[in-house]
């Protein structure tokens, strides 16, 4: 009867397992969502020199006990050119209620333009720093001589860091030979030595927080320019609330999308934390990020027009000390 009941045992733990692997066969988070989250981490870190013109799609939100603060969404085109890199944007967003529309455009390393959508006006910004134009290059060329793949003692770090956490991930592969990645966590997942990084982070934030007030000076000025004016009554101290008290992360999603080179196309995340502020409230905040790459080497930015266009020069030399 013993030996009837073990063989009971050991069919029915076959029978289990046969049934989550079929239920689970499509989208199963176990280490081999890990393994291939490190297998994109090595892949872009060689490949991130072979990137010379790319366009992004990006969006943001911000949301605190249940009411938007801020949605943003934006178009970024880059490429690279002989004497730095061509770069044209679009970006909107809305603040508190209050939505805003621009453009940047920027053909070297001197001055951008910049064209509030809003009210229609049109700026030049210069003097971004003239010293540092042309070594963007040297640095990049620097850099490439450095690309290397993780090294063991890295990887073993990593593994570290993440313990158990490496169940949290998931692969899903898909018929192109693309795949996505997930990692899905909540609070009680977090292990001992990111819980140790994320309040060695919060004490740095808080320590930083107190030197704000130095750039409230020029904070004064820039609100003077149109596209700032009706957001200068929003005080963002009150709508983020510092949460110094039971501080928590509930919830973290992070989503990528990887071509069959593990190239990263797209990556979407998801971030709850809690806590309370220093009158002992408590407060949710849920921030919500995307992002995705797409015409690479084959992105041509657009090219601001100033023919005809009444343009105000901003001298960004004298909003700090390098006047």
């Amino acid at each position: 009867m013993k030996k009837r009941n073990q063989w009971l045992m050991i069919g029915g733990a076959a029978a289990a397992a046969t049934l989550f692997t079929a239920t689970a066969f499509a989208y199963t988070p176990n280490t081999d969502g890990y393994n291939a989250f490190k297998e994109v981490l090595k892949a872009n870190n060689l490949s991130a020199d072979t990137i010379e013109s790319a366009t992004v799609n990006g969006s943001f939100s911000v949301k605190v006990d249940g009411e938007s603060v801020l949605d943003l969404d934006g178009k970024a085109k880059a490429a690279d050119a002989e004497d730095g890199h061509i770069v044209s944007s679009d970006i909107n967003f809305t603040l508190k209620g209050v939505a805003r529309s621009a453009s940047l455009y920027s053909n070297n390393d001197e001055s951008i333009y910049m064209v509030d959508r809003t009210h229609n006006l049109n700026y030049r910004v210069i003097n971004l720093g003239e010293e540092n134009a042309g070594n963007h290059r040297e640095r990049s060329d620097e850099d490439d001589r450095d690309v290397r793949s993780m090294s063991k003692a890295e990887e073993a770090l990593l593994d570290f860091v993440v313990g158990d956490l490496k169940n949290n991930f998931s692969v899903a592969n898909h018929a192109d030979g693309s795949k996505t990645i997930t990692a899905d966590i909540d609070e009680k997942d977090i292990p001992l030595p990111i819980r140790l990084l994320m309040d060695a982070a919060e004490s740095k934030d808080r320590a930083g927080s107190r030197h704000v007030e130095e750039s409230s000076a020029d904070w004064e000025r820039i609100k003077q320019f149109p596209f700032f004016q009706g957001l200068e009554d929003i005080n963002l101290e009150e709508q983020l609330p510092e949460l110094t008290e039971d501080f928590a992360i509930e919830h973290v999603k992070l989503q990528f999308t990887v071509n069959a080179n593990n190239e990263l196309q797209s990556v979407q995340g998801e971030l709850e934390v809690s806590g309370k502020d220093e009158a002992g409230i408590a407060h949710t905040v849920e921030i919500e990020g995307a992002g995705d790459i797409s015409g690479i080497n084959a992105t041509t930015p657009d090219v601001y027009d100033p023919a005809g266009k009444n343009i105000e020069i901003i001298d960004a030399a004298t909003f700090d000390d390098r006047g």
